[in-house]
């Protein structure tokens, strides 16, 4: 019986290997389900199926259970979060395979739509109230080190718009206060200045006063600024509420938008070519009414509602 849990030898699932005793079995019996009803080759199966359990069990804290596990929202979530380093093309590899073992292990979530990979459709920007959900989130995390990186992630995404591939680059030199207001001077691919808004400017003050000139502004101590890091510091907060830099991103533009922030200077600060990109944001402006606001600065949030 025992080897019913090892995988054949021609495929060593390292990453897993320490876990094995405890996810083996799942695995296995899951790898020789859908094999057994598609007639797919066990040792094309493994390498999506074992990369999908650990990460849904050490990471996102699933239980070994086909119904909770083997679900395809929870498949498009390992594909955008976990596959990040991965080409398009192996990312699309293992969500095929994987969706091949819900079809099989869990037919029942049959009637959900697939997401594409590419999509067209506008980013949905935050509410206020997630606004104000993902500031607690940030402040709430376990250690000191890990709450001054959150509040940088919000403040970077949300009050100065920056894409994550931005946000890893900043350094503290990179902030500029000289003016009064803050700044993020952002050098690499879209060059230029981006004003912090003013919600953002007195969260990030007081991280900035516990690290060098010199320090990434985002979890510091990195040696580089590679891709995967705002992911990896995701899974480690294991939360349940969507923490994306696009989604910042998005709502930093329609806050702009709304605020009547003249198009060309947006376009300048955003570092984009176009009205394209606004178009599809300017979508979710409200139509009629008053928008309630969230403001991480509740000395601005009362001037706010003096006004």
């Amino acid at each position: 019986m025992t080897t019913d849990l090892v995988p054949p030898r021609d495929y060593r699932p390292i990453n897993a290997l320490p876990y094995w005793d405890v996810i083996g079995e799942f695995v296995s019996a899951a790898v020789t389900d859908t094999s057994a009803a598609t007639g797919r080759d066990e040792r094309s199966l493994y390498p999506a199926i074992v990369a999908f359990v650990l990460w849904c069990w050490q990471s996102r804290g699933t239980p070994l259970d086909r119904k909770r596990m083997f679900r395809r929202s929870v498949v498009e979530e390992f594909i955008h979060l976990a596959m990040t380093r991965y080409t398009k093309g192996s990312r699309a590899t293992h969500r095929a395979t994987l969706w091949l073992t819900i079809e099989t292990l869990n037919p029942d979530d049959l009637n959900r739509s697939r997401r594409p990979i590419s999509r067209s459709a506008p980013t949905k920007p935050y509410s206020s109230t997630e606004v104000a959900q993902l500031y607690s989130w940030a402040r709430s995390q376990g250690t000191e080190h890990r709450r001054r990186d959150a509040i940088a992630l919000l403040a970077l995404g949300l009050g100065a718009g920056l894409a994550a591939r931005e946000i890893l680059g900043v350094r503290v030199s990179d902030i500029d206060t000289r003016t009064g207001t803050i700044q993020v001077i952002v050098w690499e691919g879209r060059q230029r200045v981006v004003p912090i808004r003013a919600d953002w400017e007195r969260p990030l003050r007081r991280i900035l006063s516990d690290l060098q000139p010199g320090d990434w502004l985002f979890r510091p101590g990195r040696v580089s600024a590679t891709s995967g890091q705002v992911t990896d510091f995701l899974l480690r907060a294991r939360t349940e509420l969507d923490v994306r830099p696009s989604r910042m991103r998005a709502t930093w533009l329609l806050e702009h938008l709304r605020d009547g922030t003249p198009p060309q200077q947006l376009l300048r600060i955003a570092g984009l070519k176009n009205l394209a990109a606004l178009d599809k944001i300017a979508t979710f402006t409200p139509r009629t009414g008053v928008r309630p606001q969230f403001s991480p600065d509740p000395n601005l949030a009362r001037k706010r509602a003096d006004q």
